[in-house]
């Protein structure tokens, strides 16, 4: 049975049994900062399951994508060393909202192993938490064939599940699959032991409570189910294979790398394993939006993607490979998962880059370990060094082992494993969420609100409402002089934060009182608005009370120009780049949009004016922005464009501007883009490999920027003294005079040092050796060089030495003469990167000519007595 008909079946038993089938969500959590990546089916669901959203349907079921390789979920380490581990894999779940919970759970989670993939039960196992008698119980009774000792319990390590350190969590329940004997029969070869034997299957977890950021375990509002299959953990088990590298989704991209790197799979296996399970993660976090950079998932993803390189070079793979190996994977799962099909040849060139980077790379940390292994007094490497090798050269600790081993020496692991430990808190010190909001959102959960909808008023910016709930949220003293409130409505025009759209501020008031409207947030079915008495008496805010909420008019426009421009700059910048471009995130604001998008390079200034004059063209034409609520398919079927990663309802909300832009959008918007007025693009950079920003204004703020940049053209032409339209000609012209007058300042000092160049700064002769030093003070590179070139020049054993601040960096310069060299044996490239360290600064270079910077303030003549020292001692 192929993995593909193992997610099939799975989900189609499970729509029969009446679960909405949802799609996977991105391998990039949209809107959760407590995570790095997606590493189970649950995680869309964390809202419904905390009661934060109310759930549309009751049972839910899903094929979901996941990565593990940070945080408390991370595989990482353990791909290519074991037959099951991953950092991608699928997960298949079962979902109930308050629907079913341990009974009906456990009941078709048997029926699918036993009568859907006839599963043997004399082979099956269940887990139960040490205290749940209810789970235990449910298991004799709708699997009768365990009676037999086969339902087991197990302690918090193993049966209790939390996505993390703050949501969901419970007890859990789970199945066991025994591969045989031929897998181990010693003592580890048990239930949830560490060999190969006994493989867990399927998770159940029954959702009972909430953890807090502050520790505190609170109940959910109903118990529910959330159950996770690994699928391919299954397929091994349905394609009767030793391990699930030998399952069909990952033959032919093995047999590819074999392929592409000339090399045999039975010679290294693990290397293979590595790079076939890594081209997966990379692939689907990539085509979900994710780039490669230095922080958070960008930074994980460039050590996989470092792992995986370093891996190909074992197999004899020294050029980018990995892109190469992108079409198989497509051909394999790309019709399951059509985003990485769509995403492809994105996908192959933020690869392709990252791979020529770490070539770079890597031939740095290849000198960088010599010098280690150099420098290591004793047998053993200090773990420090290890592990800045593995953090900022992508060497994995076996690879240094390996390499360590071949100049005799070992590894000081308990170093590293401090360093990494080190590493990991800062990352969740770093990444520990506390929400804005839940001050707020806590007082409702302890009641559990049962009003009307909150229904949002979108003609107008102010209406008639009736308070249904107030809580005081920080009472007035000397701190905060006016006492905070928060208000449910029945109706209200403000715009709570969504989609990139930040929320309204204004004010809710009567004749008796106040409110200064801050802040929005959206609990379950209700618009909840935070803000301070502005004036009146506390008393007067009740439940029942008649008011008025108007927002910040002025404000609330700048904020719809920006929105539907964002639009217009998504559709014009597939015009200009390609279909390719997919939106990764956004912001809308008053002052300014900006807009993340999928691209592998740098835009030209070209594309940049093509997308603004494609959006001004438009916004002149003056078209009617359009909205109607639709079927998401029929939508999706009209031409709408989805932004990946949203989360969607049965109907929708589509936007259309002509027949320039249609999507699904849910924010507020001009009537007409002439509304907008004038569009500019003021930032374009890049965020992440394969990820740029582009920022963008709009209305007062574009006008104003208009009429800053005709004040500066106006200052510019009085200074050269030209009419405005010359102007640049006038500059251009001040530009060729000024860098001619420097050429011929600097060639005037050459000139002057080269010719005499012995008879500037001072000499000193030590050791058969002459070693001249100059400090430049504020200076030339060219100056500074040409004064060294004339140095190394000379027939007489010469070192010289010079700094001096170059564009406000002291810089170090050095050279040998032929005959130091041949007759001292100096390498003054070695010498430097050696030497610099010492004075806070680093440097290198050749045997003959060495360059670099040093801390500011580094005297001269410290530099000359240090490099004196390591000459005579290097000729011991």
């Amino acid at each position: 049975m192929k993995a593909t008909d193992v997610r099939q079946a799975f989900l189609e038993y499970f729509q029969e049994n009446e679960h909405k089938l949802v799609p996977s969500s991105p391998v990039i959590p949209h809107g959760d900062p407590t995570l790095l990546f997606t590493n189970a089916g649950m995680n869309q669901f964390k809202d419904n399951f905390t009661g934060k959203v109310k759930p549309t349907f009751g049972r839910a079921t899903t094929a979901q994508k996941c990565i593990r390789a940070g945080g408390k979920h991370n595989d990482l380490d353990n791909v290519g060393f074991t037959a099951r581990h991953h950092t991608f894999f699928e997960m298949l779940g079962n979902f109930s909202f308050g629907d079913y919970f341990k009974e009906e759970a456990i009941y078709y989670a048997w029926e699918w192993i036993t009568k859907e993939l006839q599963l043997t039960p004399d082979r099956l196992y269940a887990t139960v938490y040490e205290t749940d008698d209810e789970a235990f119980k449910l298991w004799e009774k709708i699997a009768p064939e365990l009676k037999n000792g086969r339902v087991l319990r197990f302690g918090k390590k193993d049966n209790y599940w939390s996505m993390g350190e703050v949501g969901p969590a419970g007890p859990c329940s789970e199945i066991h699959y025994d591969r045989g004997e031929r897998f181990g029969t010693g003592p580890e070869d048990v239930v949830n032991g560490e060999s190969e034997r006994f493989v867990e299957i399927w998770n159940l977890v029954f959702m009972q409570y909430d953890q807090q950021p502050d520790g505190t375990i609170v109940d959910l509002p109903k118990p529910s189910v959330d159950t996770g299959a690994g699928l391919e953990r299954i397929a091994v088990i349905m394609q009767d294979v030793d391990s699930n590298y030998e399952i069909d989704l990952f033959k032919s991209i093995i047999k590819t790398i074999s392929k592409i790197t000339k090399s045999k799979y039975k010679d290294n296996v693990s290397s293979h394993h590595v790079i076939a399970d890594h081209l997966r993660a990379l692939t689907f976090a990539i085509a979900d939006g994710a780039g490669i950079s230095n922080e958070g998932q960008g930074y994980v993803l460039r050590r996989i993607l470092r792992r995986a390189a370093r891996h190909g070079r074992l197999l004899g793979a020294h050029e980018p490979f990995i892109c190469k190996l992108v079409p198989k994977l497509v051909d394999e799962m790309g019709e399951a998962y059509p985003e990485i099909k769509e995403k492809q040849t994105h996908v192959e060139n933020v690869l392709r880059a990252e791979e020529e980077s770490f070539g770079r790379t890597l031939e740095t940390g290849l000198e960088l370990f010599e010098k280690i292994a150099r420098n290591t007094k004793g047998k053993v490497i200090d773990g420090e060094e290890v592990f800045r090798l593995y953090d900022t050269y992508g060497f994995p600790y076996d690879l240094t082992e390996i390499m360590a081993a071949e100049k005799g020496l070992t590894l000081d692991q308990a170093g590293f494993d401090r360093a990494m430990e080190r590493q990991r808190e800062q990352s969740r010190a770093a990444t520990t969420f506390e929400n804005h909001s839940s001050v707020i959102t806590d007082m409702f959960d302890k009641e559990r609100l049962k009003l009307p909808a909150t229904q949002f008023v979108r003609t107008g910016l102010s209406c008639k409402a009736k308070i249904l709930d107030v809580r005081l949220v920080e009472a007035a003293d000397e701190a905060a002089q006016t006492a905070t409130y928060v208000l449910i409505l029945d109706k209200t025009p403000f715009y709570a934060e969504a989609g990139g759209q930040i929320g309204d501020v204004g004010r809710i008031f009567t004749d008796d009182f106040q409110i200064t409207v801050g802040a929005m947030y959206l609990y379950q079915d209700y618009y909840v608005h935070e803000g301070r008495l502005s004036s009146g008496k506390p008393e007067n805010i009740k439940k029942g009370v008649k008011v008025t909420a108007e927002v910040d008019c002025e404000r609330r426009w700048d904020i719809q120009r920006n929105h539907t421009v964002t639009h217009l700059t998504h559709a014009a910048l597939r015009q200009v780049l390609g279909s390719h471009i997919k939106q990764s995130g956004s912001y809308v604001g008053p002052d300014r949009m900006r807009f993340d998008f999928s691209h592998h390079q740098p835009m030209t200034p070209d594309e940049i004016r093509a997308v603004e004059e494609i959006v001004n063209n438009e916004i002149l034409r003056g078209a009617r922005v359009e909205t109607e609520i639709m079927d998401i398919d029929a939508a999706k079927k009209s031409g709408a464009m989805a932004l990946f990663g949203e989360k969607y309802e049965d109907d929708v909300r589509v936007v259309s501007v002509g027949d320039f832009s249609k999507e699904l959008c849910g924010g507020t918007h001009v009537s007409e883009i002439s509304q907008i007025g004038p569009f500019f693009i003021v930032l374009e950079t890049g965020i992440a490999s394969g990820v740029r920003r582009l920022e963008a204004i709009t209305g007062r703020e574009a006008v104003n920027y208009m009429l800053q940049a005709k004040k500066y053209r106006q200052e510019v032409a009085a200074i050269v003294g030209r009419p405005e339209a010359d102007s640049m000609a006038g500059v251009e012209q001040l530009k060729k005079e000024h860098s001619s007058l420097q050429k011929e300042l600097k060639k005037t000092k050459a000139d002057m040092f080269s010719g005499k160049g012995a008879r500037i700064g001072d000499e000193i002769e030590r050791g058969g050796i002459r070693y001249r030093m100059n400090d430049f003070e504020q200076a030339d590179r060219e100056v500074m060089a040409s004064w060294i070139d004339t140095q190394k020049a000379s027939n007489d054993p010469i070192v010289a030495v010079a700094i001096g601040v170059v564009n406000g960096k002291t810089t170090f310069m050095a050279a040998a003469s032929k005959k130091a060299i041949t007759e001292r044996n100096l390498d003054m490239g070695r010498l430097t990167q050696e030497l610099l360290p010492q004075f806070g600064g680093r440097g290198g270079g050749k045997p003959w000519f060495a360059q670099g910077t040093v801390a500011t303030g580094t005297v001269l003549q410290d530099l000359v007595d240090t490099t004196m020292k390591m000459i005579e001692q290097g000729n011991k």
